[in-house]
């Protein structure tokens, strides 16, 4: 079971962020953190919990973790790419917002994964 662990995270992540997703585009009045955060606080620990399921299946070795230097190493990467380059560079610049409140939710989104991680 524990090596099963992060597909049951990474799958329960991925239905959290979808049902948003959907609550975005179906219900009108939705407070702001659930409407423009939750997705962003979601997106880390996805990421990583996707990352780690490959690195285990390539290695064959499910006591495998993922570093903090690594995870927050991710996190740099996704917030200067959303929220620095994307917004300024992309040629659909309505799209894309540059957002401090948005680099918060990859911190913590990042926090709690590792958090996770070493709890179960």
């Amino acid at each position: 079971m524990v090596k099963y662990r992060p597909h049951i995270f990474f799958v329960g992540i991925m239905c959290s962020y979808f049902f948003v997703r959907f609550l975005r585009l179906s219900v009108e009045q939705l407070p702001e953190f659930i409407r423009f955060y939750l997705t962003d606080l979601l997106f880390v620990p996805a990421m990583c919990a996707f990352a780690l399921i490959i690195v285990r299946l390539l290695k064959g070795d499910a006591t495998l973790k993922i570093s903090a230097f690594l995870v927050f190493t991710q996190v740099a990467l996704v917030s200067l790419f959303f929220e620095w380059y994307l917004p300024y560079h992309s040629e659909k610049q309505d799209w894309y917002t540059s957002d401090m409140l948005d680099v918060v939710m990859y911190c913590i989104g990042g926090i709690l994964f590792l958090i996770l991680q070493r709890k179960f």
